[in-house]
């Protein structure tokens, strides 16, 4: 069937008429190795093309298509095949150190095929070659190449997927059994994405992306993107939402980290993801900006689409690093919203900044007591002006400036605000990494749209999966407190898990004072703990009203992370309370509220698929079904095989072999040579009947690793 939607190297010889030997293996496993002859028979062109490629495979040369020749019905009448390597080799005039190779090696094998009476013929062949013949390397030849839909397919969705190439290749080798059972190489591969990726760009990059943004849009009307362009309609800055993330908003965008820090595609532009924490603890994407330059300007434009974007609801709170233009811009788009700066990134910086002091060791320890271990402002600024004077930091720029902005960054400062447990841009850093599985250096704007998608149909997978084990599994109780069973009750596993070690921690906390008053208690708790192998103890104060069960500590984690600390709880027990009120327990952090987000789709490709595409994953669907059914038993599978085999003929379609085995020259001798290190080779081939262990835990030479690999997901 010539229509067929197959190009014609990919279509396999069906059946011969004339002068064509009969032990052709009707399941076409094998390339054919029966050579053509003059008067030979074919019904179509692809037939006699697709004839002379089997025998070419077979032998060991390439071939391709040298003339052809059109009949007064611009109708094809006549074609000439010929070897790869057909034409003459002509010198260079020119002195090159380095020439491109050429196959050139004036070979006259060659098949002519002509049509007469709507039947096509040899009317010529020479099978003299000039050269030797390759037949294990056969397949290298580019006229031997193909690639058929299902490995186009399988390309096509690990594309989509964000899987690297040289991985899909290399599936792909497992799957047909090794190198060489392949019949194409790793760069065709290459190829092929390439050019997919052109097409779908072919109207400009710019356009594609709005097509596809559109397209979103047509699918759910809550769908918001917002595209910045310059005088000259230069796409500037893009932003992004979909609805999932809308709705998501309203119940996680209490608090945000945002970062630029990250490179994503070929045109260097910043990648700007607004992240949030949901109630598993887990990074949620609110958002999504690119930016072409992390000046004032693109800042208050981003930030003005994400306010539109998601009802002018502004966070309580945001993360950043130390940028200046991102400080300014904030107090004026979010003028009543919190700003901190990423404590990690500015404790990182204490090697470069301080290293070249002295004491430098003992000032770094000093500085991280200070701002790790102040409980209150008065505790922090006299630790810190005691630090400045003893090791005469007074010019220290860097310290200058941090001091001057300490309310953005130094812990006690902040801890009055919710943070969600938020206190550095190392969500915002992770979402960067996790995208490192996505994209690259080449990824059009279009591609990098498209894989966050795909970014954010994992995260939503795995809320999904998170929501699932919370509501149908229980975490036992670590004690018998009916507080514990209280959240137990309500919150979510990795939330519960977070109360659970402040119940654990409770043993490590002492009432070592109680002042009594009318209707409040005043407690000193001091807590044991062990830093540097050395014991050191705190004191916190806790404060209990009788009336109305509230308690409040000066550590202020339940301000901060919404967590009610394990000195609060130590006072609860001592107190006899077997209730919180219900304010300690946040719905935020709950398992059972019904949230509008999870009821809403996440954003998947809207790509329309070809009608032969589609048919064809119909078909693949439909016969993975029926074959993982047929496969339990032999009569079944070879009853299905019948049937199709049945199908084929009757309607007399063409079907091309699978990839197989090509030939092997290895000798008998040679491959009893190449077994000589088999276990079982002169013992018993009957693995059940061997003993053998796995191997000696070998010792490393040189410094064992003491780095700890970092999860990027």
């Amino acid at each position: 069937m010539e229509n067929m939607n197959t190009s014609l190297d990919d279509i396999e010889i069906d059946q011969l008429h004339g002068k064509v030997a009969e032990d052709i293996n009707e399941n076409h496993v094998q390339p054919n190795s029966i050579p053509p002859s003059v008067g030979m028979v074919f019904e179509s062109v692809n037939q006699a093309k697709s004839f002379y490629r089997q025998y070419a495979i077979s032998k060991g040369f390439g071939i391709r298509t040298r003339s052809s020749r059109k009949n007064n019905k611009n109708e094809l009448c006549y074609f000439m095949m010929v070897c790869s390597r057909a034409e003459k080799f002509v010198a260079s005039n020119q002195n090159e150190m380095i020439g491109r190779p050429t196959q050139a090696n004036d070979c006259a094998a060659r098949m002519i095929v002509s049509k007469r009476d709507e039947k096509w013929y040899i009317s010529a062949f020479d099978d003299v070659h000039t050269h030797d013949l390759s037949p294990t390397k056969s397949r290298l030849f580019r006229g031997n190449k193909r690639m058929n839909l299902n490995v186009k397919r399988t390309l096509d969705l690990n594309a989509e997927a964000g899987v690297r190439i040289n991985k899909s290749f290399r599936s792909l080798v497992c799957a047909t059994g090794g190198y060489e059972n392949m019949e194409f190489v790793e760069q065709d591969v290459r190829n092929y994405v390439a050019k997919q990726r052109r097409a779908l760009s072919k109207d400009g990059d710019a356009k594609a992306l709005l097509n596809h943004f559109s397209s979103m849009r047509e699918l759910n009307k809550d769908f918001f993107f917002n595209i910045d362009v310059d005088d000259n309609n230069h796409i500037l800055n893009v932003f992004w939402a979909d609805a999932r993330s809308r709705a998501a908003c309203e119940y996680f965008g209490d608090v945000i980290s945002f970062d630029t820090t990250y490179l994503t595609n070929k045109y260097d532009m910043s990648f700007a993801p607004f992240v949030g924490v949901n109630h598993h603890g887990q990074s949620i994407l609110l958002g999504c900006g690119l930016l072409c330059s992390e000046d004032t300007d693109s800042f208050v434009w981003l930030f003005n689409s994400w306010l539109r974007c998601m009802s002018n609801r502004a966070p309580q709170g945001i993360v950043t690093d130390q940028c200046k233009a991102m400080k300014k811009v904030i107090e004026i788009v979010f003028p009543n919203t919190r700003h901190r700066w990423c404590l990690w990134h500015i404790m990182k910086k204490t090697p470069e900044k301080l290293q070249g002091y002295a004491a430098y060791k003992d000032i770094k320890r000093q500085l991280k007591q200070v701002v790790y271990n102040s409980d209150s402002v008065d505790d922090f600024v006299y630790g810190w002006e005691r630090m400045v004077t003893i090791f005469s930091l007074q010019t220290n720029e860097w310290l200058c400036s941090l001091y001057e902005e300490r309310s953005r960054w130094v812990p006690c400062y902040l801890r009055n605000n919710f943070w969600a447990g938020m206190s550095a841009t190392q969500r915002s850093e992770s979402m960067n990494a996790f995208f490192d599985e996505y994209i690259n250096s080449q990824t059009t704007l279009q591609e990098f749209v498209k894989q966050y998608d795909n970014a954010l149909q994992h995260k939503t997978e795995k809320d999904t999966q998170a929501d699932f084990t919370s509501l149908n599994t229980t975490l036992p109780c670590g004690s018998q407190s009916l507080i514990e069973r209280q959240f137990q009750k309500n919150y979510t596993h990795a939330k519960f898990a977070e109360i659970q070690s402040e119940f654990r921690g409770k043993i490590n906390c002492f009432v070592d004072g109680v002042v009594v008053e009318d209707k409040s208690s005043y407690y000193k708790v001091t807590e044991d703990f062990i830093h540097n192998e050395i014991r050191e103890e705190r004191v916190f104060k806790v404060t209990f009203e009788r009336d109305t069960k509230n308690v409040s500590c000066s550590c202020l984690l339940f301000e901060f992370r919404g967590i009610i600390c394990r000195h609060c709880v130590c006072v609860l027990a001592k107190e006899r309370v077997t209730q919180l009120p219900a304010k300690y327990v946040l719905t935020r952090w709950c398992k059972n509220v019904r949230r509008k987000h999870t009821y809403i789709r996440a954003t998947y490709n809207n790509k329309e698929k070809d009608p032969h595409i589609e048919r064809y994953d119909n078909l693949c669907k439909t016969f993975a079904d029926i074959a993982e059914i047929a496969c339990e038993s032999t009569n079944m599978t070879k009853l299905l095989v019948d049937h199709l085999r049945s199908f084929v003929d009757h309607h007399g379609l063409q079907i091309s072999p699978s990839p197989s085995p090509y030939v092997n020259n290895t000798t008998h001798k040679e491959q009893q040579h190449l077994h000589h290190t088999n276990i079982a080779h002169d013992v018993d081939t009957n693995a059940n009947n061997v003993d053998i262990e796995s191997p000696q835990v070998v010792k490393r030479k040189g410094r064992p690793r003491t780095k700890r690999l970092k999860s990027t997901s």
